[in-house]
Parts: structure tokens; sequence; C-alpha cells
């Protein structure tokens, strides 16, 4: 197994990724958010581009099926049921329903690697569960971490988020890292005792904090709390796939 990471969008092209599995990252806050939607029963998360596709989704749906998700600049999306905050992904919103979702950074990025061999969304809070998913499915695939950024721009979570898998993969399977992919491991290294004070200090985290989602940013620096893996299905839809217990 050979680890990349894409440290932002567009480093690492979609057909370089069409023989691995790809892992997309976006801890502040789109991958956290389904993470937590799939752990309190979201039926599957579709991923959109734009708003404009979002509501044309959705128009093919009975309303009471969906649930309409999203934001731009952080920001809940006018009309929309809920934002991008995990907090607002509860049962009683949820479960049982479609997420049709978009948002600035995190579903773009699943969608440009819809060719990848496999695809998985990760966060801090299920990392422990993803690593399990590649070591036990794919330990014998290249494997590509991909940082949504920021605007098309590297960003500070996502990378400590991708540091954080690439050092395991490495430290616990023998995977081969490349330049970036030691970097980000070296860079998690620094900070792995202060998750939250990184993330707060970082350009989005601290955005956040001063829009009021502080609570969103503490939330999704926590480690490995919920024991999910949502995989994405026919290139955009995102479904929670079997999670295999510790042995």
């Amino acid at each position: 197994m050979r680890v990349d990471v894409s440290l932002a969008p567009g480093e690492i092209s979609a057909g370089e990724a069409a023989q691995a599995v790809v892992v997309v990252i976006d801890v502040l806050r789109a991958t956290s958010t389904v993470v937590v939607a799939l752990d309190n029963g979201c039926e599957e998360i579709i991923a959109t581009e734009s708003i404009e596709e979002a509501i044309n989704i959705a128009s093919g749906y009975t309303k009471a099926d969906y649930v309409l998700g999203g934001e731009r600049r952080g920001l809940a999306v006018d009309g929309f049921d809920l934002g991008n905050s995990p907090a607002e992904y509860v049962p009683s919103k949820v479960a049982g329903k479609k997420l049709i979702f978009t948002t600035t950074n995190g579903t773009r990025a699943i969608k440009a690697y819809g060719n990848a061999y496999a695809i998985y969304a990760a966060s801090f809070l299920n990392a422990d569960a993803v690593f399990r998913a590649l070591a036990r499915n794919h330990a014998d695939r290249d494997v590509i971490l991909v940082c949504a950024g920021q605007d098309s721009r590297f960003c500070m979570e996502d990378a400590l988020c991708a540091g954080l898998l690439a050092r395991r993969l490495r430290d616990e399977l023998g995977a081969s890292l490349s330049d970036s992919a030691n970097a980000a491991a070296d860079l998690f290294g620094i900070h792995e005792n202060s998750i939250h004070g990184a993330l707060a200090a970082s350009s989005h985290g601290s955005y956040l904090i001063g829009l009021g989602y502080g609570q969103d940013v503490e939330f999704c620096s926590r480690r490995s709390e919920i024991d999910v893996v949502p995989k994405v299905y026919d290139r955009r839809v995102i479904r929670r796939a079997p999670v295999e217990p510790e042995e």
C-alpha cells in the first residue's frame, strides 16, 4: 500500500485515483456532518455540487422522504431544512430519510473522484472506523487521502486528519508514504494532543467561531467517537458501510 495526500483540491487528479481508494476529508464540517447524519439513522446522502442541483434532485421525491441540507460560506442555505452543523442532524430530523446535501467544499470533492476504485468519507469523529475499513478491505490498494480544503486552498484541519490516517497506515500496516503524506503525518504529530486548539486557531475554524459555531469546532475535533464508515456508491450517494468489530 502506498498512501498519498492531496493537501488541496486538485493536487491529485481524478485520473490518478482511478485504481486507488479515495478518502475525502472535510473536518469543518461536511464529512463530520455526514458521519453524524448516518449515525442518527439517515438512509442515504446524495452529494451535490450546487444549490440548484440539490433542489432539482429534491423535486423528484415526496417531501416526507427527504431533507435538504447544506451551506454556503458556512451559513445555511435559504429555504433548506438544515445547514451544515452536525448538531442539527438529530434522529427526529433525518432518521429514515434521504439527505440531499450541498456544501462549499466537501460534496464537490466527493463528486470529483467518482471514478475511484472506492470512496469513503472521514473526519476525526470516525477516524478509527475508516482506518479499520481500509486495513481490512483494501490493504492491497493504494490510498489517496483528499483534503477538501477551503476555496481550493490548503486548510489545517483536513491536513491534520489526513495525517492521523497516514501515520496509522504507515505504522500499523507498513504503508509507504508520499512526501505530502509524510508531511501531514508530521503535522498531526505536532498537534495530536491539542486538536481542538489547532482547529480553533485555523482560518476556517476561527471563521466558524465568529459565526457562532464554536461548539461545532469543538465537536468536530473529537477523535473516533462514532463507529460509522460512510461509503460512496454510484459516484454521489453516500451510505453507511458495514463496520467489522474490533478483534
